[in-house]
Order: C-alpha cells, then sequence, then structure tokens
C-alpha cells in the first residue's frame, strides 16, 4: 500500500462512522438498561430486568458481581454495573450450574472492601445451599439474588419445544428465601420492585447478616443469548 493510500485510509478510519451523530448515540444508550423494553411482570412474578435495574440503582457502586450460569446469567451480566474489570467474575466458561456461590465467597474474600452480589440461577442455588452456611460461619456481608424460574430454564426452554419430557429439569416453586433464613440470612421474596424496599434497608444498615433475595420472575421464553447459541447446536 503507497503512503497516499494509507493516508487516506486512515482518514476514513478517523471519521467514517465516527460521526458527531453517533458519538450522541452511542452516550444516550451505551448502556442495557438505557434501550426500552417491553415489562413483563405481572404482579406475581417480576421481569428480571426490572429486577436488575432496580437492584442496580439501590446497591452502592463499589461492588463485586460473581454470576454463576444458566438461562438466567444474562440479566446480571446486562443490567449490574460494575466499577472495574475486577468488579465481574463469571464461571460460564465451565459449562457448568452451581459454581457461582463458591466463586462468590472467594472473590468476597478477595475484596472485602467492595459489596459481593452473588447471581444464582434456582437451580444452581440449590445445588450450591450448603455454602450458605459457609458464607454465614465466615461473616461475610454477601448480597445473594435468586433468580428463581422454577426449573433448569435452559434446558426447559431448549427441549420443551421440542416436545421432550420436562418433569426432571421443572419443579415446584421452593421457598428459597425460607432456606436462606435457616441458614441465618436475611431473606425477602420479591414478586414485585417494591418487595426490594427490605434490600434498601438492609444496604442501608449495618449488614450484620449476609442478605438473600428469592426473585419470582417470569420466565416466559428462552434467553435470547441462550436461543442464539442453542440455534448452532
Amino acid at each position: 500500500m503507497t503512503a497516499r493510500l494509507l493516508a487516506s485510509r486512515l482518514t476514513e478510519l478517523r471519521t467514517g462512522y465516527r460521526s458527531p451523530a453517533v458519538l450522541d448515540r452511542i452516550a444516550e444508550g451505551r448502556r442495557w438498561r438505557d434501550q426500552p423494553y417491553r415489562d413483563l411482570s405481572t404482579g406475581e412474578l417480576i421481569d428480571p430486568r426490572t429486577l436488575s435495574i432496580r437492584l442496580d440503582d439501590l446497591l452502592p457502586a463499589e461492588r463485586l458481581v460473581a454470576v454463576d450460569s444458566g438461562n438466567f446469567m444474562g440479566y446480571p451480566s446486562m443490567f449490574l454495573s460494575v466499577p472495574d474489570e475486577e468488579g465481574f467474575c463469571f464461571t460460564q466458561a465451565f459449562q457448568s450450574i452451581g459454581l457461582g456461590l463458591a466463586t462468590a465467597i472467594g472473590a468476597s474474600l478477595a475484596r472485602p472492601d467492595r459489596l459481593t452480589v452473588a447471581a444464582l440461577g434456582d437451580g444452581g442455588a440449590l445445588m450450591a445451599a450448603q455454602e450458605l452456611e459457609t458464607v454465614v460461619r465466615l461473616g461475610l456481608p454477601m448480597l445473594v439474588v435468586v433468580y428463581n424460574d422454577r426449573g433448569y430454564g435452559a434446558e426447559v426452554h431448549h427441549f420443551g419445544p421440542q416436545g421432550y419430557p420436562l418433569d426432571t429439569v421443572a419443579f415446584p416453586d421452593t421457598d428459597i428465601a425460607a432456606i436462606g433464613r435457616g441458614y441465618g440470612f436475611e431473606a425477602v421474596t420479591v414478586r414485585r420492585p417494591a418487595d426490594l424496599d427490605a434490600v434498601a434497608a438492609w444496604v442501608s444498615g449495618p449488614r450484620t447478616r449476609p442478605m438473600l433475595i428469592d426473585a419470582k420472575i417470569v420466565s416466559n421464553s428462552g434467553a435470547w443469548w441462550l436461543e442464539e447459541a442453542f440455534r448452532h447446536h
């Protein structure tokens, strides 16, 4: 490539799509929470996007978000902001659910200066429920958020439409808040945004005990990121 062509190409790269209009568009909508969506909350079940955005508003900026794997995993990843690259820990590389809580415990021990938020699905949370005792025993002021869709959501939405039986991957609603209290957590069942007032009180208080949210979420269909992945399986 000649010097003149190279200079021309560099000029295109410096301008091109980097227009003031695109800059304004990025500034106005660079976060997922800024994108419009239809809230599917019913009063008995809360839209996981609405849940996550409300939590993002309530929690302190200095946080560390540890996300388990599962159909729910995009919601905390997309809507819970973190201060830097050390504020996000994701176990999806292992392609296994149930690792998020242990990961969050390690993260909380490593960064006691930040509020650790463990974002779990109900299936993964129940697989690792015994580690709730570890959180209490170690005195970790963690927040555990369980996106409870009453089953192994990825399997429900992937295999259900194909006619496979779902009796081994869907299960009755579980009172995970009661399980958390049994281990010594403060806990709340969340079906609507107002239920998160208890979390706001915990955040502003001394946080002498960890907090667990049993969020009964809407799960009408598979998450779009998993639909995209499954399309190529």
